[in-house]
C-alpha cells in the first residue's frame, strides 16, 4: 500500500471519526457501561458517563466516551437486529451478565460447530426457553423467544434438571436432539457445580479441625471421606444432611453417630491402639462391627 493510499485512508477515517462526534448513534449498552460502534469498519468501544444498560440512542463525549440520550424504541431496535443473520438457540444458563445458550440447529455451520454461547441482553426467560437472537460478528443479541416453540418442552426440562433426572432417561415425545444435548450438558455442569459444592463443605469441615481432605466418593445416603490426620490415613462414612457419623471407621462401641466430621477428628487424635473398621481401614468387616455393635 503506498503512502499517499495510507494518508487517504486515515483522512478518511478522521473525518468519519468527527461527523461520528457530532452525531447520535443507536447500540446496545452492556453491563459496566460499555458500548460498541463501528466507524468506517472499525469496531470502537466507548464507556458511558452514566450506567446503563439495555437499547440506547447515545451521543458522544470524548474520544472513548458517550452518555445516554433516550432509551431506543422497539421499533428501533428491531430495525437495528434485522441488520445481522438471525439464529435460534436454547437458553441455558442465566450468569451475571449474560446468559449461556446452545444453539437449536446444529446443521446451521454459518456460526461455526456446535457450542455453549454468551447471549447478551435476554429478557424474561427461562431456561430452556427456545429463543431468536442475532449475531453482529461480535456478540450474539437476544431478539425474542420463539413464539413457535413448544413451552411444555421447556418446562419439562427445567423440572427434570431440578429433580436431577440422567439425560439417559429423559423420553418425553418431541424433544429435538438439540433440546437433548443441551440438557445433556446442563446435567453435567449442574452435577459437576454440585461435586465442587460437596468437596469444599466436606474440605472445610476437616481443616477446621486440622485435617486434610484426600478424596471421597458419594454414596445413595452418605460421603464416604478419606482423609490424613496427623499423617496418619483414615476413611469414614458420614451423612449428607449433616455430616454426622454413620461409620468412624474405628471401633466406638456404636457410638459412631455421636461425632460429626469435625469433631472425629478429635477422638482419631487421641486413639492410639484401636480396633479399625471396615475394609479400607483393613480393619473388622463393616457388617461385623454392626453385628456386635447393633446401630440404636
Amino acid at each position: 500500500m503506498t503512502r499517499r493510499r495510507v494518508d487517504t485512508l486515515l483522512k478518511r477515517f478522521a473525518e468519519a471519526e468527527d461527523r461520528f462526534r457530532r452525531s447520535e448513534f443507536l447500540a446496545p449498552a452492556l453491563p459496566g457501561g460499555v458500548v460498541q460502534v463501528r466507524v468506517e469498519g472499525v469496531v470502537c468501544r466507548l464507556r458511558l458517563d452514566g450506567d446503563f444498560r439495555g437499547w440506547g440512542v447515545f451521543r458522544p463525549t470524548g474520544v472513548a466516551t458517550a452518555a445516554l440520550v433516550r432509551r431506543a424504541t422497539l421499533a428501533e431496535q428491531r430495525r437495528y437486529l434485522e441488520l445481522f443473520p438471525r439464529r435460534r438457540v436454547i437458553l441455558c444458563r442465566a450468569l451475571k451478565n449474560h446468559w449461556l445458550a446452545w444453539p437449536a440447529h446444529h446443521g446451521d455451520r454459518r456460526f461455526g460447530p456446535p457450542a455453549l454461547l454468551p447471549m447478551r441482553l435476554v429478557e424474561e426467560a427461562q431456561p430452556f426457553d427456545v429463543a431468536q437472537t442475532r449475531f453482529d460478528g461480535v456478540q450474539s443479541w437476544f431478539e425474542r423467544l420463539d413464539a413457535r416453540a413448544d413451552p411444555a418442552a421447556a418446562a419439562y426440562l427445567r423440572q427434570a434438571l431440578h429433580e436431577m433426572t440422567p439425560p439417559e432417561t429423559i423420553h418425553r415425545s418431541g424433544l429435538t436432539a438439540e433440546e437433548r444435548a443441551a440438557y445433556g450438558l446442563m446435567f453435567a455442569l449442574r452435577q459437576e457445580a454440585t461435586r465442587d459444592r460437596t468437596e469444599e463443605r466436606l474440605r472445610h469441615a476437616l481443616a477446621h479441625a486440622g485435617a486434610a481432605l484426600t478424596g471421597y466418593l458419594e454414596r445413595a445416603d452418605g460421603y464416604r471421606v478419606e482423609y490424613e490426620v496427623d499423617g496418619a490415613r483414615h476413611v469414614s462414612v458420614v451423612n449428607k444432611d449433616d455430616l454426622s457419623v454413620q461409620l468412624a471407621g474405628i471401633c466406638l462401641s456404636g457410638a459412631d453417630r455421636h461425632f460429626d466430621l469435625h469433631s472425629l477428628v478429635g477422638v482419631l487424635r487421641q486413639a492410639d491402639d484401636v480396633v479399625r473398621i471396615g475394609a479400607d481401614n483393613r480393619g473388622l468387616d463393616e457388617q461385623q462391627y454392626w453385628r456386635v455393635h447393633p446401630r440404636r
